[in-house]
Protein backbone atom coordinates (compact mmCIF):
# COMPACT_ATOMS: atom_id res chain seq x y z
CA UNK A 1 0.00 0.00 0.00
CA UNK A 2 1.35 3.26 -0.67
CA UNK A 3 2.51 6.03 1.97
CA UNK A 4 0.15 8.77 1.93
CA UNK A 5 2.26 11.94 0.33
CA UNK A 6 3.22 14.49 2.72
CA UNK A 7 0.85 17.77 2.86
CA UNK A 8 3.64 20.22 1.52
CA UNK A 9 3.47 18.11 -2.26
CA UNK A 10 -0.46 18.76 -2.45
CA UNK A 11 -1.32 21.53 -5.58
CA UNK A 12 -1.20 24.04 -4.41
CA UNK A 13 -5.51 24.30 -5.70
CA UNK A 14 -6.13 21.52 -2.74
CA UNK A 15 -3.86 23.64 -0.26
CA UNK A 16 -5.62 26.89 -0.51
CA UNK A 17 -9.07 24.70 -0.26
CA UNK A 18 -7.98 23.55 2.94
CA UNK A 19 -7.15 27.54 3.96
CA UNK A 20 -9.79 28.12 2.87
CA UNK A 21 -11.73 25.76 5.16
CA UNK A 22 -9.11 26.67 8.16
CA UNK A 23 -10.02 30.18 8.13
CA UNK A 24 -12.90 31.55 10.09
CA UNK A 25 -14.83 35.36 10.03
CA UNK A 26 -13.99 38.17 11.98
CA UNK A 27 -14.54 37.61 15.29
CA UNK A 28 -16.23 41.78 15.23
CA UNK A 29 -19.33 40.18 12.79
CA UNK A 30 -20.76 38.34 15.84
CA UNK A 31 -20.20 41.07 18.73
CA UNK A 32 -22.12 44.22 17.03
CA UNK A 33 -25.08 43.65 18.75
CA UNK A 34 -23.16 43.11 22.30
CA UNK A 35 -22.07 46.10 24.72
CA UNK A 36 -19.17 47.83 23.46
CA UNK A 37 -16.06 46.46 24.17
CA UNK A 38 -12.64 47.37 22.84
CA UNK A 39 -11.94 43.51 22.59
CA UNK A 40 -14.45 42.80 19.89
CA UNK A 41 -12.10 41.47 17.29
CA UNK A 42 -10.32 39.31 20.26
CA UNK A 43 -10.64 35.49 18.81
CA UNK A 44 -8.58 32.86 20.47
CA UNK A 45 -8.44 30.93 17.34
CA UNK A 46 -4.75 31.32 16.08
CA UNK A 47 -4.84 28.03 12.91
CA UNK A 48 -4.17 30.20 10.13
CA UNK A 49 -0.78 31.73 11.98
CA UNK A 50 0.47 27.75 13.45
CA UNK A 51 -0.22 26.77 9.43
CA UNK A 52 2.54 29.68 8.22
CA UNK A 53 4.94 29.35 10.14
CA UNK A 54 5.65 25.73 9.36
CA UNK A 55 8.11 26.88 5.88
CA UNK A 56 8.27 29.30 3.68
CA UNK A 57 5.30 28.06 0.72
CA UNK A 58 2.26 27.90 3.42
CA UNK A 59 3.65 31.30 4.58
CA UNK A 60 2.75 32.69 1.06
CA UNK A 61 -0.57 30.66 1.10
CA UNK A 62 -1.72 31.84 3.76
CA UNK A 63 -0.98 35.30 3.66
CA UNK A 64 -3.76 36.82 1.63
CA UNK A 65 -6.63 35.65 4.40
CA UNK A 66 -4.25 35.93 7.43
CA UNK A 67 -4.05 39.76 7.10
CA UNK A 68 -7.44 40.14 5.42
CA UNK A 69 -8.74 41.59 8.89
CA UNK A 70 -7.05 43.75 10.83
CA UNK A 71 -7.54 45.61 14.13
CA UNK A 72 -5.14 48.09 16.05
CA UNK A 73 -5.20 51.07 18.02
CA UNK A 74 -6.35 54.21 17.36
CA UNK A 75 -3.44 55.95 18.23
CA UNK A 76 -1.29 53.34 16.40
CA UNK A 77 -2.23 54.31 13.34
CA UNK A 78 0.70 55.29 11.92
CA UNK A 79 2.26 52.43 12.61
CA UNK A 80 -0.26 50.08 11.50
CA UNK A 81 -0.03 51.43 8.02
CA UNK A 82 3.69 51.45 8.13
CA UNK A 83 3.66 47.41 8.71
CA UNK A 84 1.37 47.08 6.19
CA UNK A 85 3.69 49.20 3.73
CA UNK A 86 6.65 47.86 4.66
CA UNK A 87 5.81 44.11 3.97
CA UNK A 88 3.99 44.79 1.09
CA UNK A 89 0.23 43.54 2.79
CA UNK A 90 -2.42 46.70 2.45
CA UNK A 91 -3.49 44.69 -0.28
CA UNK A 92 -4.77 41.86 1.31
CA UNK A 93 -6.90 43.96 4.03
CA UNK A 94 -10.49 43.85 3.36
CA UNK A 95 -11.88 44.86 7.19
CA UNK A 96 -10.49 46.84 9.96
CA UNK A 97 -11.41 46.89 13.32
CA UNK A 98 -9.92 50.23 14.67
CA UNK A 99 -10.07 50.62 18.71
CA UNK A 100 -9.97 53.37 21.01
CA UNK A 101 -8.32 53.06 24.50
CA UNK A 102 -6.72 55.24 27.00
CA UNK A 103 -8.72 58.78 25.15
CA UNK A 104 -6.78 58.80 22.96
CA UNK A 105 -8.50 60.80 20.56
CA UNK A 106 -9.00 63.72 23.66
CA UNK A 107 -4.88 63.94 22.51
CA UNK A 108 -6.25 65.97 19.43
CA UNK A 109 -5.60 62.99 16.49
CA UNK A 110 -8.57 63.79 14.86
CA UNK A 111 -7.38 63.01 11.71
CA UNK A 112 -6.45 59.29 12.17
CA UNK A 113 -9.42 58.29 9.53
CA UNK A 114 -8.17 60.04 6.82
CA UNK A 115 -4.51 59.11 7.56
CA UNK A 116 -6.23 55.33 7.29
CA UNK A 117 -8.13 56.12 4.38
CA UNK A 118 -5.47 57.44 2.09
CA UNK A 119 -3.49 54.61 2.48
CA UNK A 120 -6.22 51.64 2.40
CA UNK A 121 -9.99 51.04 1.36
CA UNK A 122 -11.50 48.19 3.17
CA UNK A 123 -14.28 46.74 2.51
CA UNK A 124 -15.43 46.87 6.45
CA UNK A 125 -14.35 49.25 8.62
CA UNK A 126 -15.42 49.08 12.30
CA UNK A 127 -14.74 51.72 15.27
CA UNK A 128 -14.82 51.25 19.10
CA UNK A 129 -14.53 54.46 20.60
CA UNK A 130 -16.00 57.20 22.74
CA UNK A 131 -18.67 59.18 21.71
CA UNK A 132 -16.50 62.24 20.59
CA UNK A 133 -14.18 59.92 18.56
CA UNK A 134 -16.88 58.36 16.88
CA UNK A 135 -19.06 62.15 16.13
CA UNK A 136 -15.57 62.69 14.58
CA UNK A 137 -15.77 60.11 12.26
CA UNK A 138 -19.35 61.98 10.83
CA UNK A 139 -17.93 65.82 11.07
CA UNK A 140 -19.80 66.34 14.50
CA UNK A 141 -19.43 66.94 17.83
CA UNK A 142 -21.97 65.01 20.18
CA UNK A 143 -23.75 66.73 23.29
CA UNK A 144 -21.51 66.40 26.41
CA UNK A 145 -23.13 67.95 29.04
CA UNK A 146 -25.05 64.81 30.59
CA UNK A 147 -22.32 62.45 29.58
CA UNK A 148 -22.06 61.69 33.32
CA UNK A 149 -25.70 60.59 33.62
CA UNK A 150 -25.11 58.01 30.96
CA UNK A 151 -21.47 56.80 31.53
CA UNK A 152 -20.89 55.42 28.14
CA UNK A 153 -16.85 54.71 27.50
CA UNK A 154 -17.37 53.05 24.02
CA UNK A 155 -20.10 53.33 21.18
CA UNK A 156 -19.29 51.32 17.73
CA UNK A 157 -20.25 51.64 13.95
CA UNK A 158 -19.35 49.64 11.25
CA UNK A 159 -19.47 51.02 7.66
CA UNK A 160 -19.59 48.57 4.75
CA UNK A 161 -18.75 49.20 0.99
CA UNK A 162 -20.80 47.50 -1.89
CA UNK A 163 -18.68 44.04 -3.05
CA UNK A 164 -18.71 45.52 -6.53
CA UNK A 165 -16.99 48.91 -5.88
CA UNK A 166 -13.42 49.30 -6.65
CA UNK A 167 -12.12 51.88 -4.09
CA UNK A 168 -9.51 54.42 -5.53
CA UNK A 169 -7.00 55.63 -2.70
CA UNK A 170 -8.42 58.94 -1.44
CA UNK A 171 -6.87 62.10 -0.09
CA UNK A 172 -9.93 64.85 -0.05
CA UNK A 173 -10.55 66.29 3.01
CA UNK A 174 -14.07 65.97 3.65
CA UNK A 175 -15.13 66.54 7.09
CA UNK A 176 -17.56 63.70 7.17
CA UNK A 177 -16.34 59.58 6.29
CA UNK A 178 -19.89 59.32 4.67
CA UNK A 179 -18.66 62.05 2.17
CA UNK A 180 -15.03 60.24 2.07
CA UNK A 181 -16.31 57.18 1.04
CA UNK A 182 -19.77 55.67 -0.62
CA UNK A 183 -20.16 53.02 2.20
CA UNK A 184 -23.49 51.58 1.43
CA UNK A 185 -24.23 49.87 5.12
CA UNK A 186 -23.90 51.03 8.25
CA UNK A 187 -24.10 49.77 12.07
CA UNK A 188 -24.28 51.91 14.96
CA UNK A 189 -24.24 50.19 18.46
CA UNK A 190 -25.05 53.60 20.60
CA UNK A 191 -24.61 51.38 24.14
CA UNK A 192 -26.65 51.42 27.00
CA UNK A 193 -28.93 54.56 28.62
CA UNK A 194 -30.10 52.89 31.57
CA UNK A 195 -27.91 54.53 34.25
CA UNK A 196 -29.48 57.63 32.94
CA UNK A 197 -32.78 56.38 34.24
CA UNK A 198 -31.93 56.53 37.96
CA UNK A 199 -31.99 60.15 37.84
CA UNK A 200 -34.92 62.32 38.01
CA UNK A 201 -36.66 63.36 34.91
CA UNK A 202 -34.39 60.89 33.24
CA UNK A 203 -36.04 61.80 29.60
CA UNK A 204 -35.26 65.28 29.51
CA UNK A 205 -30.79 64.59 29.16
CA UNK A 206 -29.24 64.08 25.74
CA UNK A 207 -27.76 60.98 25.28
CA UNK A 208 -24.19 61.62 23.68
CA UNK A 209 -24.92 60.29 20.49
CA UNK A 210 -24.49 61.51 16.35
CA UNK A 211 -27.98 61.33 16.35
CA UNK A 212 -28.83 64.42 18.59
CA UNK A 213 -26.52 66.47 15.89
CA UNK A 214 -27.58 64.38 12.90
CA UNK A 215 -30.46 66.09 11.52
CA UNK A 216 -28.52 69.29 11.94
CA UNK A 217 -25.83 67.83 10.04
CA UNK A 218 -28.21 65.75 7.35
CA UNK A 219 -29.83 69.18 6.65
CA UNK A 220 -26.52 70.85 5.80
CA UNK A 221 -25.68 68.62 3.30
CA UNK A 222 -28.81 67.90 1.78
CA UNK A 223 -29.51 71.77 0.85
CA UNK A 224 -28.51 73.32 -2.79
CA UNK A 225 -30.02 76.47 -3.45
CA UNK A 226 -32.54 76.59 -0.73
CA UNK A 227 -34.14 73.32 -2.18
CA UNK A 228 -33.64 69.53 -0.61
CA UNK A 229 -30.86 68.01 -3.05
CA UNK A 230 -30.91 64.40 -2.06
CA UNK A 231 -28.96 63.56 -4.91
CA UNK A 232 -26.26 64.93 -3.56
CA UNK A 233 -26.29 63.48 -0.14
CA UNK A 234 -24.33 61.37 1.45
CA UNK A 235 -26.76 59.39 3.36
CA UNK A 236 -28.07 58.08 -0.48
CA UNK A 237 -25.24 55.38 -0.50
CA UNK A 238 -26.75 53.70 2.56
CA UNK A 239 -29.02 50.45 1.27
CA UNK A 240 -29.12 49.03 4.92
CA UNK A 241 -29.13 50.68 8.66
CA UNK A 242 -28.72 48.83 11.49
CA UNK A 243 -29.36 50.68 14.99
CA UNK A 244 -28.86 48.87 18.89
CA UNK A 245 -29.17 50.33 21.79
CA UNK A 246 -29.96 49.19 25.51
CA UNK A 247 -33.30 50.96 26.43
CA UNK A 248 -32.76 54.59 25.06
CA UNK A 249 -35.68 57.32 25.45
CA UNK A 250 -38.43 57.24 23.11
CA UNK A 251 -38.04 60.64 22.46
CA UNK A 252 -34.16 59.75 21.04
CA UNK A 253 -35.76 56.78 18.89
CA UNK A 254 -37.77 59.70 17.07
CA UNK A 255 -34.52 61.06 16.48
CA UNK A 256 -32.83 58.04 14.94
CA UNK A 257 -36.07 57.63 12.89
CA UNK A 258 -35.39 61.56 11.37
CA UNK A 259 -32.13 60.50 10.09
CA UNK A 260 -33.15 57.25 8.79
CA UNK A 261 -35.76 58.80 6.84
CA UNK A 262 -33.12 60.53 5.04
CA UNK A 263 -31.48 57.65 3.50
CA UNK A 264 -33.67 57.79 0.63
CA UNK A 265 -32.53 54.45 -0.60
CA UNK A 266 -32.57 52.39 2.34
CA UNK A 267 -34.07 49.08 1.58
CA UNK A 268 -32.98 46.98 4.88
CA UNK A 269 -33.83 48.18 8.51
CA UNK A 270 -32.88 46.09 11.50
CA UNK A 271 -33.47 48.00 15.29
CA UNK A 272 -32.51 46.51 18.40
CA UNK A 273 -33.67 48.38 21.50
CA UNK A 274 -33.51 46.35 24.27
CA UNK A 275 -30.19 43.97 26.11
CA UNK A 276 -29.23 41.00 24.40
CA UNK A 277 -29.90 37.86 26.23
CA UNK A 278 -26.58 37.14 28.25
CA UNK A 279 -27.09 40.97 29.23
CA UNK A 280 -27.46 41.72 32.80
CA UNK A 281 -27.13 45.42 32.95
CA UNK A 282 -30.71 46.00 33.99
CA UNK A 283 -30.47 43.77 37.03
CA UNK A 284 -27.42 45.56 37.90
CA UNK A 285 -29.31 49.15 37.58
CA UNK A 286 -31.93 48.05 39.44
CA UNK A 287 -30.06 48.10 42.70
CA UNK A 288 -30.28 52.12 42.05
CA UNK A 289 -33.39 54.58 42.18
CA UNK A 290 -34.40 53.20 38.55
CA UNK A 291 -38.39 52.44 38.00
CA UNK A 292 -38.08 49.18 36.22
CA UNK A 293 -41.16 49.70 34.18
CA UNK A 294 -39.50 52.77 32.92
CA UNK A 295 -37.37 51.40 30.39
CA UNK A 296 -39.68 48.63 28.88
CA UNK A 297 -42.71 51.48 28.38
CA UNK A 298 -40.00 53.88 26.49
CA UNK A 299 -39.15 50.49 24.42
CA UNK A 300 -43.00 49.79 23.88
CA UNK A 301 -43.30 53.73 22.88
CA UNK A 302 -40.29 53.50 21.00
CA UNK A 303 -41.70 50.50 18.76
CA UNK A 304 -44.85 52.66 18.27
CA UNK A 305 -42.92 55.03 16.28
CA UNK A 306 -41.15 52.84 14.49
CA UNK A 307 -43.87 50.93 13.16
CA UNK A 308 -45.26 54.39 11.65
CA UNK A 309 -42.09 55.31 9.91
CA UNK A 310 -41.50 51.79 8.60
CA UNK A 311 -44.79 52.07 7.20
CA UNK A 312 -44.76 54.90 5.73
CA UNK A 313 -41.06 54.55 4.70
CA UNK A 314 -42.33 51.50 2.92
CA UNK A 315 -45.45 53.55 0.85
CA UNK A 316 -43.01 56.22 -0.18
CA UNK A 317 -39.10 54.83 -0.12
CA UNK A 318 -37.59 51.68 -1.11
CA UNK A 319 -37.35 50.15 2.37
CA UNK A 320 -38.21 46.65 1.70
CA UNK A 321 -37.46 44.69 4.63
CA UNK A 322 -37.64 45.70 8.35
CA UNK A 323 -36.38 43.21 11.13
CA UNK A 324 -37.06 43.78 15.04
CA UNK A 325 -34.41 42.16 16.68
CA UNK A 326 -35.99 42.63 20.04
CA UNK A 327 -38.51 40.21 19.23
CA UNK A 328 -36.44 37.40 20.48
CA UNK A 329 -36.96 38.45 24.07
CA UNK A 330 -40.23 36.23 25.36
CA UNK A 331 -40.86 38.99 28.08
CA UNK A 332 -41.79 41.66 25.27
CA UNK A 333 -42.50 39.49 22.35
CA UNK A 334 -46.47 39.52 22.50
CA UNK A 335 -46.49 43.30 23.14
CA UNK A 336 -43.91 44.07 20.24
CA UNK A 337 -45.92 42.15 18.04
CA UNK A 338 -49.08 43.57 19.27
CA UNK A 339 -47.57 47.54 18.74
CA UNK A 340 -46.01 46.64 14.87
CA UNK A 341 -49.13 43.93 13.86
CA UNK A 342 -51.57 47.04 14.31
CA UNK A 343 -49.84 49.57 11.95
CA UNK A 344 -47.89 47.22 9.86
CA UNK A 345 -50.95 44.73 8.49
CA UNK A 346 -52.73 47.12 6.72
CA UNK A 347 -49.53 47.82 4.40
CA UNK A 348 -47.78 45.93 1.98
CA UNK A 349 -46.36 43.93 5.03
CA UNK A 350 -45.55 40.18 5.72
CA UNK A 351 -44.16 38.99 8.82
CA UNK A 352 -42.16 35.81 9.17
CA UNK A 353 -43.61 34.94 12.95
CA UNK A 354 -39.88 35.49 14.33
CA UNK A 355 -39.75 39.69 13.75
CA UNK A 356 -38.81 40.05 10.37
CA UNK A 357 -41.01 42.28 8.36
CA UNK A 358 -40.99 41.87 4.19
CA UNK A 359 -42.68 44.24 1.83
CA UNK A 360 -44.91 42.57 -1.19
CA UNK A 361 -44.60 43.35 -4.49
CA UNK A 362 -47.19 45.41 -5.67
CA UNK A 363 -48.74 45.08 -9.13
CA UNK A 364 -49.89 48.29 -11.40
CA UNK A 365 -53.22 48.15 -9.35
CA UNK A 366 -51.99 48.74 -6.25
CA UNK A 367 -52.59 45.12 -5.32
CA UNK A 368 -50.18 42.83 -3.07
CA UNK A 369 -49.16 39.90 -5.30
CA UNK A 370 -45.65 38.27 -4.25
CA UNK A 371 -43.18 38.92 -1.31
CA UNK A 372 -39.85 40.70 -2.56
CA UNK A 373 -36.61 38.40 -2.29
CA UNK A 374 -34.84 39.21 1.12
CA UNK A 375 -32.11 41.99 0.73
Amino acid sequence: MASAAPIELLPNELLDEIIYLLASPPASTNSLHLPPNTQIARSWRRDLKSLSLTCSRFSALVRPLLFAHGCFNLKDTDEYLAFLSKWDLTRYVTSLVVAESGGYYKLGYSGWWRTLLSSLVPRRLTVVASPLAIGNLFGMIPPQEHSWAFQIPHQVVQLELDENYQAPVLTDKHASILEHIPWTSMVFNEASSLKAYNHYEYFLYQVPSIFHRWNAWALKHTLSGGRQNHSSSPLQNLTSFTYIAVFPFYNHVQRVLDAVVSMKNLQTLKIQLGPCRLDRATEVEQRGSLDPGDPWMELATGYSLIAHAVQNMGRKGRLEKFIACDYQMKPVRAEIEVILGEILRDGPWMHDGRGTWTKKAVDENGECTTVVDGV
